[in-house]
């Protein structure tokens, strides 16, 4: 059976997933983004991979701190299906998962930045994930 691929936005511009347990913070990273992309939301892993499934966005930002399915494996779980299609950007203030080099090594994502991360951070790494084409070194 073949998944059907999604229709572009009609927007044309990129789709970014937000997923972010915190209410505050997804509203403003909503906010922040919805100016220059499309953008998705989920407030659990296991809504995350659901949408990340059906809209194939080109950007996630990921919450490692997540309720049930934590982000490691949120994040692992898109990959295993999506691989390089989709870049992933974690964001967490989890001060023994925080190590950026042991994050990146898990596989989970492609970028990293530690909370809190200012708004112009995130949205220069948003667009940088975007025009390499290629994932995060």
């Amino acid at each position: 059976m073949m998944t059907a691929q999604p229709d572009p936005p009609e927007s044309g511009r990129p789709r970014v997933l937000i997923i972010e347990d915190n209410a505050d913070l997804l509203g403003i990273l909503e906010q922040l983004l919805a100016v220059d992309y499309d953008i998705s939301t989920a407030r659990r892993g296991e809504d995350g991979v659901s949408m990340a499934l059906t809209i194939r966005p080109d950007v996630i930002i990921l919450d490692l701190q997540l309720p049930q399915m934590d982000g490691i494996e949120t994040g692992r779980w898109i990959k295993s299906e999506l691989g390089n299609d989709v870049a992933i950007l974690v964001l967490t203030a989890v001060a023994g998962k925080g190590d950026p080099e042991a994050i990146l090594e898990s596989g989970c994502c492609d970028a990293y930045l530690a909370k809190p991360a200012s708004l112009d951070a995130i949205r220069s790494r948003v667009a940088e994930l975007l025009a390499s084409g290629s994932r995060a070194e």
